[in-house]
């Protein structure tokens, strides 16, 4: 009777070492696929602008990668005078990480895109990001630019209010330290 309790407290714990081997490699693929994740986009679905949207966002997150993309983050400051990189770290997030956090909706049809020419807004603060169709052509057009324009709503989205600074310095600032 020992022998066979024995033999079977051998053979659960050779088959529960063989499931933690299991999800250690599991967790391996989890991580790589969770660097190619794809955000949702909320609203009118439009498989270009979901498209454009995810390859801008995985552009971003490859330019935020470099320290000198990253600095953007320390160029600019909040209502309350915190620089956007503080508020980074008070989430526990880097930039990158930040991108997939945000709520991207098509806001093709709302009045916001219409009676503009803006590819997207946010508001300072605020997770959601509004992307107008003129961002599927940006996209097509200059890939690069549109990553830099996902960075740009990044930004507000941390709390950077615009006017001042203008918009156009906003987004160059971000040309500057990230490359088009």
């Amino acid at each position: 009777m020992f022998e066979r309790d024995t033999a079977r407290r051998v053979l659960c714990f050779e088959a529960l070492l063989l499931l933690l081997l299991l999800a250690d490699a599991a967790s391996g693929q989890t991580e790589s696929a969770a660097k190619e994740t794809k955000v949702s986009v909320l609203g009118r679905i439009d498989p270009d602008l979901i498209r454009a949207i995810n390859y801008a966002i995985r552009q971003a997150s490859r330019k935020l990668a470099k320290p000198a993309c990253q600095s953007v983050f320390s160029d600019f400051k909040d209502a309350d005078g915190r620089t956007l990189l503080e508020n980074l770290d008070a989430r526990r997030q880097d930039g990158a990480s930040y991108l997939k956090w945000l709520i991207f909706v098509n806001g093709s049809e709302d009045q916001y895109c219409l009676r503009s020419r803006l590819a997207a807004g946010t508001n300072p603060g605020d997770r959601v990001v509004r992307v107008c169709g003129l961002f599927k052509f940006i996209q097509t057009t200059d890939p690069g630019y549109a990553a830099d324009l996902i960075i740009h709503e990044e930004l507000h989205s941390l709390g950077l209010a615009e006017n001042p600074p203008s918009s156009a310095s906003i987004t160059q600032r971000v040309v500057e330290r990230c490359g088009r």
